[in-house]
C-alpha cells in the first residue's frame, strides 16, 4: 500500500510530530508499506517530499496570492494577524500539495487540522483520508502571539 504522511509544519523539526511521524513511517516500510512523507522546510519556503527531491516554492505563490486578499474584499481576514497568516498560508499550502501529487497514494495521513482540511479539498479521487491532531493548535497559538502581542488574553 502506498501511504503519505502530511504535515502543514516543518516536517523535521524537533519534537511530537516528526517523531511520531517518523516512527510511524518506519514501522509500515517494515510491514511492506511505500511511505511518502510531506512537509514544510521553513529555511527556503518549500512544501517538500522528504528523500525524493521533490519540492514546490511556497514564496513564489503566497507572493502573487497576497495582493489578491485586498482589504476591501476581504475584511474579515484583516481582523487578526494570525488567522490571516493561516488561511494564506494553507491557500498557499493547497496549491503545493495539489502540484506535489496525491493521485498516486492509497490512504493519507494527515497530521493536523490545516493539512486535513487541506487535502480533502484538493483530492479529486476521494480516498481514505485519517486525521491526528497533535498538540494543542489554539493553546501553542496563544502562547506564540502572545509574544507579538503581550496585550493578548
Amino acid at each position: 500500500m502506498k501511504i503519505l504522511l502530511v504535515t502543514y509544519w516543518g516536517l523535521t523539526n524537533m519534537g511530537g510530530i516528526w517523531t511520531y511521524m517518523k516512527q510511524l513511517a518506519d514501522k509500515l516500510n517494515e510491514q511492506g508499506h511505500e511511505v511518502t512523507l510531506k512537509g514544510s522546510r521553513a529555511e527556503d519556503h518549500t512544501l517538500y517530499l522528504l528523500d525524493q527531491g521533490i519540492s514546490f516554492d511556497k514564496k513564489v505563490l503566497y507572493n502573487s496570492l497576497l495582493p489578491q486578499f485586498d482589504t476591501s474584499r476581504f475584511p474579515h481576514l484583516y481582523l487578526e494577524h494570525g488567522i490571516f497568516s493561516f488561511e494564506l498560508g494553507r491557500y498557499v499550502f493547497e496549491s503545493g500539495a495539489a502540484v506535489l501529487g496525491l493521485e498516486k497514494y492509497d490512504v493519507i495521513h494527515a497530521q493536523d487540522p490545516i493539512s486535513a482540511y487541506a487535502i480533502r479539498r484538493i483530492m479529486k479521487v476521494r480516498k481514505p483520508l485519517v486525521a491526528s491532531f497533535h498538540g494543542a493548535l489554539a493553546y501553542e497559538s496563544y502562547f506564540e502571539y502572545k509574544g507579538i502581542e503581550p496585550e493578548l488574553t
